[in-house]
C-alpha cells in the first residue's frame, strides 16, 4: 500500500524555502484565529510579500542578506492593529512547525523550526511584553 502524502525531502534551497512559505501562508489566511491577520495580504498583494518572507527566511537558514527588511517594527505594527496575542503566535508557531514537518526534513528543516520558536519568543516581548 502506497501513502498519497508526498514524500518528504531534504530542506536545502530558496525553491524549498519558496515551497515552505507558500503552504504555510495559504493554511494560515484561512485559520479562524488568524485569517483576521493575514487578510491584509489579499489587498497589498501576498506574492510580493512571500518573496520578502522567503528573503528572511533563506538568510536565517542559510545566511544570505537578501532580506532588507525591519522585523520587530513590523511585527508591533501589526500587534496595534490586529492584538498579537500569544494565542495567535501559538497558533502561528503550530501551523508553521506542521508545514515544516509535512513537507520537510533533516537539519534544515529542525532549523526552521526552532528558529520560529525563538522568533516567537523575540516577538511577543517585542509586541506585548509577555
Amino acid at each position: 500500500m502506497t501513502s498519497s502524502r508526498p514524500r518528504r525531502t531534504e530542506l536545502s534551497s530558496r525553491a524549498d524555502i519558496d515551497r515552505l512559505v507558500r503552504v504555510f501562508y495559504e493554511r494560515a489566511m484561512v485559520d479562524p484565529l488568524l485569517a483576521p491577520v493575514f487578510e491584509v495580504l489579499a489587498i497589498v498583494g501576498l506574492d510580493e510579500h512571500l518573496v520578502v518572507v522567503g528573503d528572511f527566511w533563506e538568510q536565517i537558514l542559510f545566511r544570505t542578506t537578501r532580506y532588507q527588511g525591519a522585523f520587530i517594527p513590523v511585527h508591533r505594527a501589526l500587534h496595534g492593529k490586529y492584538d498579537l496575542t500569544p494565542e495567535r503566535f501559538e497558533r502561528w508557531r503550530v501551523l508553521w512547525h506542521e508545514s515544516v514537518d509535512e513537507l520537510f526534513t533533516g537539519v534544515d528543516a529542525s532549523r526552521a523550526k526552532s528558529k520560529a520558536d525563538t522568533m516567537v519568543v523575540a516577538l511577543r516581548r517585542a509586541t506585548t511584553g509577555a
